[in-house]
């Protein structure tokens, strides 16, 4: 089902799909780094990651695209890893109402 974390075989364990999601998001947030960013995105980098990798969101009417605009228009428009992980979270947790809106 999943990948195994041990390198001893014995205690060998699969990942959840949570792990796995959050391994894959870790991954991806590291993969559209800033070169020289120390850790973060800028909303440029974020925006093409959200595109290529969750365009899900960006079709959807949580409201990324507008705190994504507005991240542009603070001094400091790097997005470190927890803000981007909260910024995720919110935009899921947007859809998901959406979704139950629209399934009443």
């Amino acid at each position: 089902m999943g990948q195994s974390w041990s390198a001893n075989s014995e205690d060998a364990q699969e990942f959840s799909d949570v792990e796995r999601t959050s391994e894959t998001l870790i991954k991806n947030f590291h993969q559209y780094l800033v070169e020289g960013g120390k850790e973060s995105l800028n909303t440029s980098k974020l925006r093409v990651l959200i595109t290529q990798q969750l365009p899900h969101l960006m079709l959807s009417n949580c409201g990324l695209e507008e705190k994504i605009a507005n991240l542009g228009n603070c001094n400091n428009s790097k997005l470190e890893f927890g803000s981007f992980w909260e910024l995720l979270g919110e935009a899921a947790k947007s859809v998901k109402l959406e979704n139950t809106v629209q399934g009443s």
